[in-house]
């Protein structure tokens, strides 16, 4: 199943989202003679985020390698992001155990999907004839999701979210775990503590 690409203009939540341990995971398999489930892994994915486009409209911007980057209306509806994010989580942990971890040769002691989650305006532009986005969001939300582990405790599937998208997206949800947290993000914010929220999404 192919995924549709969505074009959004001038303003959009983004989702950046990194498989934990990746690096990790790849020499152990490439150590122990198979790859091959890794990308088995990654098509997965695909296909699942392809299938979600039925009950969330979303953009799958762009694949990073290891992970995705994620565009959605910034009015997308918060509790139809949150069981998405929810139903992504575990979806990957349920594949993770049944495609990759009986072929380690190494488990790692992370495993899982980390976010970092913002919004705001974009610019759209065609480069050989994909949409491409600049925007700070986009920058915003990367950083994010790269700082997810730099405190105490396991970044997996645990979301940083910005408080204007948390205020708007996340803060009806009941069941979330959700703590107060600050980063520092180069060249963002004057390289001062960036407040946000912690999210962890499955437990």
């Amino acid at each position: 199943m192919e995924y549709q690409r969505v074009h959004f203009r001038g303003a959009a939540l983004v989702v950046a989202l990194d498989i934990c341990s990746s690096s990790t995971i790849a020499e152990s398999l490439i150590l122990a003679g198979d790859f091959s489930c890794f990308v088995e892994l990654i098509t997965a994915i695909k296909h699942y985020l392809a299938a979600e486009q039925k009950a969330i409209t979303f953009d799958p911007y762009k694949f990073t390698g290891d992970g995705w980057i994620l565009l959605f209306s910034p009015s997308v509806d918060g509790e139809q992001l949150v069981a998405f994010l929810k139903r992504l989580c575990a979806f990957y942990a349920r594949e993770f155990r049944r495609r990759v971890l009986p072929n380690l040769l190494h488990v790692p002691r992370v495993s899982g999907l980390s976010f970092g989650i913002d919004k705001g305006p974009i610019i759209d532009m065609k480069i050989y004839g994909q949409w491409e986005y600049i925007s700070r969001a986009l920058t915003v939300a990367c950083r994010l999701q790269n700082a997810v582990g730099d405190k105490c405790g396991s970044p997996a599937y645990k979301a940083l979210v910005t408080n204007v998208v948390f205020r708007e997206q996340f803060s009806g949800s009941k069941d979330l775990k959700v703590s107060p947290a600050s980063r520092v993000l180069k060249n963002i914010n004057q390289d001062a503590p960036f407040r946000c929220r912690e999210v962890t999404l499955l437990r």
